[in-house]
């Protein structure tokens, strides 16, 4: 990223924009804003807005906005700023998500939606680059991104249920495991799930990474599975010590798992699958 010179200088209100593609979309609580107003008002703004030239007597908020629409309803002419001359709209997205990122957390959304841009705008094709560029996890980018691959629904239920970060990155990595368990729909399952966590019985993040686990042995584990979901008291640990398997019956499973899925997905048996599977077939005949 290119470092960038800048000045200070108090600019007419007016010619101040805020930014349509600002990630973030809540600026904070009322009372937070009466009081960050109230500051304004007896002590003036101590803290510059970040602006970027856009135009001639143009400049878009890179950070700050609070402290702009807190100014307007005070009815202030000018507000101090810090001027960066225009940028690239990667730059711009880069220097606003790492300004931001210290001020205070964001939501995981707003995360998502940040960082997608980002990668848009540098033009990145892998998530590992813009990890790279941002010096970031390359877990916590993936994770991230993965949000905006859910359904609506889903993200509706999130925010609904107010799931911290952790627990919606542990659920994109569950997601994929979980399957219809009799009449209980994948739908009616995430359901399930997110009461669990709101009513504590799922305390942890990382036990829905468990609960993928199990999900993938529910040939074997149908009725213990049926059972918790049915049962809103039962935990994770208690579904864990019902459906432990040996080591040969949880091969099985992942056998089965493995065959299932490339027969959904119609991909091809290679000729040394297909020879294992015919002499599985024929010691299955022999065993049953």
């Amino acid at each position: 990223m290119q470092k960038h010179d800048f000045i200070f200088q108090d600019l007419p209100i007016e010619q101040v924009e805020r930014d349509p593609n600002q990630p973030r979309k809540d600026f904070g609580a009322e009372g937070d804003e009466n009081r960050l107003l109230t500051s304004i008002r007896d002590y003036g703004l101590e803290e510059p807005l970040k602006v970027s030239e856009v135009g001639v007597n143009r400049y878009i908020i890179i950070d700050g906005h609070r402290r702009y629409i807190c100014s307007q309803k005070l009815g202030s002419k000018t507000v101090p700023c810090r001027i960066y001359p225009k940028l690239s709209s990667g730059e711009l997205e880069t220097r606003r998500y790492e300004m931001q990122n210290n001020r205070r957390p964001w939501k995981p959304l707003e995360r998502s939606e940040a960082l997608e841009r980002i990668k848009n705008s540098l033009g990145l094709h892998t998530n590992h680059a813009l990890a790279d560029y941002l010096h970031l996890s390359k877990t916590m980018v993936s994770m991230a991104l993965g949000l905006r691959k859910q359904k609506l629904d889903y993200l509706s239920l999130m925010e609904k249920y107010d799931l911290t970060e952790n627990y919606r990155f542990e659920f994109v990595v569950m997601l994929p495991k979980i399957r219809k368990i009799r009449e209980l729909e994948v739908d009616d399952i995430i359901k399930i799930l997110f009461e669990k966590i709101k009513h504590k019985v799922i305390y942890r993040a990382k036990d829905l990474r468990r609960l993928g686990k199990i999900f993938l042995r529910a040939s074997a584990n149908e009725q213990e599975i049926y059972n918790f979901l049915k049962n809103t008291d039962t935990t994770i640990d208690e579904l864990e010590q019902r459906t432990v398997q040996s080591g040969f019956s949880l091969h099985i499973e992942e056998v089965i798992q493995e065959v299932a899925t490339k027969l959904r997905d119609g991909i091809s048996f290679s000729q040394a699958e297909k020879t294992a599977l015919e002499q599985l077939a024929t010691l299955l005949q022999k065993a049953l």
